[in-house]
């Protein structure tokens, strides 16, 4: 019974054991929760091959250690850590599996940062009870002091002047995507688009020119919708694309598909189901999400613009559907009215015109078959307009 208790293989295996210092330096390293993840799997890796002729180990080695991961999400990964410093991979002209990872400059750092943090563990061992020892040390910890005190009121004056006087760099990236983003999507910037903004400029940290550039491709591409732009941005950020040559790739091989297209479509969409709960009409079907989207990115208009017109349909009809606000948005369209203002002036107008060629049509003693279908004309699509007309 004793032999087959698989808890007793289970030690046999070992742990993986990652040094705590990894965690408590993570910021400053500029290391996330992956770039950990993947430490764990080279420390946990190093101890089972325990390479006592040679202190690196190999991607190879890793893969067979740890299943999960993939040799792309691997390489993508070793490539981010290299960049920061923390590793050191020898290519030796072999393939990728062959390569040698080196983990000496990860201890490196943490120990110059245990060594600033502790300065009393950089004595020498053999004058560590020197009292000048003592008082270097002493003396170095005041300097520390003095500096932090010096570093901390120079942050509270960065703040006051950041409270008096906005970041004007800051505010004048921010306009000048704003500014981009409504002269190619001919509407003002929605709330949601400038919350997305400023993510994509504080949070990210794109710069204006990098930031640009991506709006441009995805504009080409009619992908208007700030959650679908953020995705992209969020992988370029993963991915650490910041060449136009990198962006047109990733474009290309994650972007330009069927299949990445359609997902977008299937995705849930707060602006499509708060059109269906406002107007009444079922937009779980996917015909009619096209629908909305073809409204929304392929003609242009704004998620005020499509209720604007759905508020109308439900005003002036009792059975109306898609085709009713279809016809409406591209009435709009044709008379390049993008704001919910401008609609609701074109509408007075109308409402104006309807009403004078009533009292003209009063005055000559016609029938009022005219002004009732001419109220109608704009907004009611062709085959609901002939039976109006039958009706009547």
């Amino acid at each position: 019974m004793h032999a087959r208790f698989m808890l007793m293989e289970m030690y046999r295996w070992s742990f993986a054991c990652l040094p705590g210092a990894v965690f408590n330096y993570a910021k400053e390293l500029d290391l996330d929760i992956e770039d950990i993840g993947i430490f764990t799997a080279l420390f946990y890796t190093l101890e089972k091959s325990r390479p006592l002729y040679d202190r690196g180990i190999t991607p190879g080695q890793v893969l067979q250690t740890c299943p999960l991961l993939s040799t792309q999400k691997l390489s993508r990964r070793l490539n981010r850590l290299q960049q920061l410093g923390v590793i050191e991979i020898v290519q030796n002209g072999r393939s990728f599996t062959e390569r040698t990872i080196y983990l000496e400059p990860l201890m490196e750092k943490l120990e110059a940062l245990i060594i600033r943090d502790h300065p009393q563990l950089n004595l020498n061992e053999n004058k560590k009870d020197s009292s000048a020892d003592r008082e270097q040390v002493d003396q170095l910890l005041d300097e520390y002091r003095e500096r932090i005190v010096q570093l901390e009121l120079s942050l509270e004056e960065e703040k006051e002047k950041r409270l008096v006087e906005p970041n004007t760099h800051a505010n004048a990236s921010y306009k000048k995507v704003a500014d981009f983003i409504s002269k190619k999507t001919g509407n003002l910037l929605s709330v949601k688009m400038s919350n997305e903004l400023h993510k994509w400029l504080e949070e990210m940290g794109f710069t204006t020119e990098f930031l640009l550039c991506m709006l441009e491709l995805c504009f080409e591409r009619n992908i208007f919708n700030p959650r679908d732009i953020s995705k992209i941005a969020r992988d370029l950020k993963e991915y650490a694309i910041s060449t136009v040559e990198g962006l047109e790739m990733y474009f290309k091989r994650y972007v330009d598909t069927e299949k990445s297209t359609a997902l977008r479509l299937n995705q849930f969409d707060p602006d499509v189901m708060e059109f269906g709960n406002f107007t009444g009409i079922d937009m779980s079907a996917s015909a009619r999400q096209q629908v909305y989207y073809k409204w929304r990115y392929d003609w242009g208009f704004s998620h005020a613009m499509i209720m604007k017109a759905g508020e109308i349909m439900c005003q002036r009809t009792r059975n109306g559907g898609l085709e009713y606000i279809d016809s409406v948005l591209n009435n709009w369209m044709s008379k390049e009215i993008r704001r919910v203002e401008d609609a609701e002036k074109e509408l007075e107008a109308f409402k104006q015109r309807s009403k004078n060629e009533r009292k003209q049509a009063a005055g000559n003693q016609k029938n009022p078959t005219r002004s009732i279908s001419s109220e109608y004309e704009i907004y009611v699509p062709p085959g609901s307009l002939e039976e109006l007309k039958t009706k009547v």
